[in-house]
């Protein structure tokens, strides 16, 4: 039976537990944060908040370079030489981590690769299910595995709400104007993926907490999602009272038990601190 490995990038914030359940290879992207470049994971998502506070820069995130695919896929093929690859990257449009992944795949037989179409929690939901359909249907082919992952991506919803706007104006994905606009009317839009693109969407009016609370009753009304694939989440500085207003939230609605994603430095570094999402699969 042919052995099938998932590979994915850091940025998919997937937590420890996952990446052993399913032995998932991640591939790092970077952060660099003044003259120095660290690899995404390996170092605390507050030394981002802390740079910025200190310079007023936001660090720069950026992909995973061919480099850094080969050497995963080098020591998969040493450990599984007969294992197939099925390389689930970061949305292309976002970074240079699906062309990386692509010329590094060239040097090698085996290895299939799609776009997720996803970041973040969102990229952990369409790997998690892909593990799972995996462990589900072992039988199935490469070709199958792709077909799943191309299907299940657009039906991925990840709805994005940042506590405020600082770090994406500061990133330049928000106008001064628009920034002012929203501080001075206590606006919080929210942040969705379109064909891969982050992209402004609603806006919740009020306190944060109202705002959370708002977004996740739309989310669970606009979306038939698989109360099976649910995750809420976000940034480091994202409270506990936060987290159970979205829980309160889902479960008044019958839906329980959700999962629960951390945030990483590449999202954290466009979202800012304290920032929520909520993440689900939609019914086919």
């Amino acid at each position: 039976m042919t052995k099938f490995i998932i590979t994915t990038e850091s940025g998919s914030d997937l937590s420890a537990e996952l990446i052993e359940r399913y032995n998932i290879h991640v591939i790092p992207m970077h952060v660099t944060m003044g003259s120095e470049t660290f690899d995404d994971g390996s170092f605390d998502v507050e030394d981002i908040y802390r740079f910025y506070d200190q310079t007023g820069t936001l660090p720069k995130t950026a992909g995973s370079t061919p480099q850094d695919n080969s050497i995963v896929f080098e020591r998969i093929f040493a450990q599984y030489p007969e294992a197939q690859i099925i390389h689930i990257a970061y949305s292309a449009v976002t970074t240079v981590s699906y062309n990386s992944c692509n010329i590094a795949a060239q040097d090698f037989k085996n290895i299939h690769l799609v776009d997720s179409k996803n970041v973040s929690g969102g990229l952990t939901a369409v790997v998690v299910a892909t593990a799972k359909f995996i462990e589900n249907n072992p039988t199935s082919t490469a070709e199958e595995i792709v077909a799943f992952v191309e299907d299940v991506r657009e039906r991925t919803r990840f709805v994005f709400l940042p506590q405020s706007l600082l770090y994406l104006k500061a990133g330049g994905r928000v106008s001064n104007a628009a920034f002012l606009g929203a501080s001075l009317l206590n606006l919080h839009p929210t942040i969705v993926l379109k064909e891969g693109y982050l992209v402004a969407s609603k806006k919740y009016r009020g306190s944060f907490e109202r705002c959370l609370k708002n977004a996740v009753k739309d989310f669970i009304k606009n979306y038939e999602i698989d109360p099976d694939t649910l995750i809420i989440g976000g940034t480091k500085r994202l409270s506990e009272d936060h987290k159970q207003i979205a829980e309160s939230t889902l479960q008044e609605a019958g839906y329980t038990n959700p999962s629960y994603f951390s945030a990483g430095a590449v999202i954290s570094s466009h979202g800012g601190p304290g920032a929520f999402g909520i993440i689900g699969i939609e019914k086919s």
